[in-house]
């Protein structure tokens, strides 16, 4: 690929990047609603194509069954509740995050404790309470999510398109 098409391809998503960024911020619910109908029709649209693999490469054809049903299911789910997945969705993804969350700042207790010192302490106990936080408030959880999501799009954007113009 020459440098040309590298800027227009860079300058296009970064272009993309803001307008989903500055959507996110400013009609939230619309941007969710159609972030999500995508969402849908890509894991349906795999799910099919996961099911028809497996008349075409037979290994592991139990893994592709079970995939290819997840993803017509979920696709479906999501194509059939667009708004109401904008709410889920994400709030799944924070539940998930303060798991995650909670077992770093366990680990990092425990690390503490065996002598890694203060910081690692101070590290485990921020990171078992945004956890807890994450976990037992999801919705708002998802929505933080949601707002920074469009604020790291917003600076992707804007970075995507200041690097297409000074790559030359």
């Amino acid at each position: 690929m020459d440098n040309k098409t590298e800027r227009y391809i860079l300058l296009f998503g970064g272009i993309v990047s803001l307008i989903f960024g500055i959507l996110l911020f400013t009609q939230t619910t619309a941007t969710l609603a159609l972030i999500m109908l995508l969402v849908g029709l890509s894991w349906f649209i795999q799910g099919i194509v996961t099911l028809a693999s497996i008349f075409i490469d037979k290994a592991e054809w139990g893994w592709k069954l079970f995939g290819g049903i997840i993803g017509l299911a979920a696709g479906l789910i999501v194509l059939r509740n667009p708004v109401e997945s904008t709410v889920v969705i994400p709030a799944i993804y924070a539940i998930l995050l303060g798991i995650f969350g909670l077992l770093i700042g366990i680990a990092a207790l425990i690390s503490a404790f065996q002598g890694e010192g203060w910081g690692v302490g101070i590290f485990g106990a921020f990171s078992l309470v945004i956890g807890l936080l994450l976990m037992f408030n999801s919705v708002v959880g998802g929505a933080v999510l949601i707002w920074l999501t469009a604020l790291l799009l917003v600076i992707q954007g804007a970075v995507g398109v200041i690097w297409s113009f000074m790559r030359r």
